[in-house]
């Protein structure tokens, strides 16, 4: 029987987790091509290691595998559209193609002004 320190360092696989940081290290299968058959076709919700990823078929045929949620505003990808070669969020349009690197903002939402309080 494992000490229970001993048991979580060999069984989570988070990041920033030693077996979760090995893990990351090597390829490993997401999901299957027959559950994107076609370009544009519906995403497919992923957890692997402990993240939650929105696989997805672009509008030019080809694969990508992103963090389910908006960097901005937490927003579930898996709600957005098939645009562009990409991910748009539909919360405010940030789209994300492949590479990664190539991000734009189709829009930005006004932000409230803090209401005023009373002293």
């Amino acid at each position: 029987m494992l000490r229970p320190e001993i048991n979580d360092l060999l069984t989570q696989t988070g990041p920033k987790t030693p077996m979760g940081e090995l893990f990351r290290q090597y390829w490993m299968p997401a999901c299957l091509a027959e559950e994107l058959p076609e370009d544009g076709s519906p995403p497919v919700r992923l957890k692997l290691l402990s993240e939650r990823l929105v696989a997805f078929r672009d509008s030019y045929g080809n694969y990508g595998l992103i963090d389910e949620f908006c960097a901005h505003r937490g927003v579930s990808l898996w709600f957005g559209r098939n645009e562009e070669g990409g991910r748009r969020c539909p919360y405010h349009g940030w789209s994300t193609t492949r590479p990664a690197s190539a991000s734009t903002c189709r829009r930005r939402p006004t932000t409230r002004a803090s209401p005023r309080t009373s002293s």
